[in-house]
């Protein structure tokens, strides 16, 4: 199974679509006339999927990884004589 990393510019990108979505939904809440007050979920989530393309678009959310520190072997000595003889 593949191991998703989220990056700081993912992560970045996933909070700022976030905001954006709960802004526009609060905002279209309050200017709703409905009683009780209504606000328009698939507005706040065309707005947050266009943030997060744009975003993307610019390239903050394709950060690579950190790369993997692999630790260091040292290589098994040889033995310049005939097998058995080591």
């Amino acid at each position: 199974m593949t191991e998703l990393s989220i990056t700081p510019g993912l992560l970045l990108t996933l909070m700022v679509s976030a905001a954006v979505a709960v802004a526009v939904y609060l905002d279209t809440k309050k200017g709703s006339s409905a009683v009780p007050a209504r606000g328009d979920l698939s507005m706040a989530i065309t707005a947050a999927a266009a943030v997060a393309t744009v975003l993307m678009g610019l390239g903050l959310a394709s950060v690579p990884p950190p790369a993997a520190q692999t630790s260091v072997v040292a290589p098994a000595p040889s033995c310049p004589s005939p097998p058995g003889s080591c």
